[in-house]
């Protein structure tokens, strides 16, 4: 019972794009391995800061202590997105552009923020469908996204590749949707990429990285070039009128 309900209060987590620090202050907590250990099932959520979680977020309670709800995931709008940014940076651009479509419904996901293992110190694990690592967040975080209208990832360029953020989550993607097509096939229907780099020109392999993730299908992948627009590493992309247009269109359509 504890380790389901602390699955539960993960998933709640996620749903809402909150780190395990910020979640855990809304409760009342000073720590966030306080909602680590409950996560995990290490400790028991009390009672107080149950009802305190009931209140706060409008939570039937049995979705928390009834085994046979799962539904605790779908805490948020079924047509709200969810913008995952895999910067390493606290804000910077995958940050301003996310927040700057963002509507209040939808969810912001700092992959950096999250409890995450890279593909390492393994055997093959993932193709016998028993990867070591399932007790993390990604799992928590794929499975919830497919929940949301669309799935926008937000990836910056660093040292002429995508970030290293962004290759642990697409290792670790594979051992979700192994032997689960219906899963892969929402999940790339839903799928949009914000690629932030310098040129095409200057770094010819980043969108070529990016495309295999979505089949090669170009319309998934705005290309973000600062270069074009005379913008720096350091300059706000949403400071440029016409990269906002490009932006806006790009999620409505």
């Amino acid at each position: 019972m504890e380790s389901k309900i602390g699955n539960k209060v993960k998933k709640l987590r996620l749903s809402l794009g909150m780190s395990q620090e910020e979640f855990g202050k809304k409760l009342g907590y000073t720590s966030r391995s306080s909602i680590n250990k409950i996560e995990k099932g290490i400790n028991d959520i009390s009672y107080d800061k149950l009802i305190l979680l009931i209140k706060e977020y409008n939570i039937d309670l049995k979705s928390i202590v009834d085994d046979e709800n799962t539904n605790i995931s779908n805490a948020h709008d079924k047509n709200s997105n969810i913008y995952i940014s895999f910067s390493g940076r606290a804000e910077g651009n995958c940050f301003d552009i996310a927040h700057h479509l963002m509507n209040k419904k939808d969810t912001f996901i700092p992959f950096k923020d999250i409890s995450y293992n890279p593909c390492s110190n393994c055997n093959y694990e993932c193709f016998k469908e028993a990867c070591k690592y399932r007790d993390d967040e990604i799992y928590s975080l794929i499975e919830t996204s497919l929940t949301y209208k669309n799935i926008i990832l937000l990836v910056p360029m660093y040292c002429s590749n995508p970030s290293s953020l962004y290759f642990i989550f697409s290792e670790r993607m594979q051992d979700f949707f192994n032997n689960n097509s219906n899963k892969w096939n929402t999940f790339l229907k839903k799928l949009k990429i914000i690629a932030i780099f310098g040129s095409e020109e200057e770094t010819p392999l980043f969108i070529p990285t990016l495309l295999q993730l979505v089949n090669g299908d170009n319309s998934k992948i705005l290309k973000i070039e600062r270069h074009k627009f005379n913008l720096k590493m350091d300059d706000k992309v949403t400071e440029n009128k016409e990269l906002l247009n490009k932006i806006d269109s790009f999620i409505i359509n």
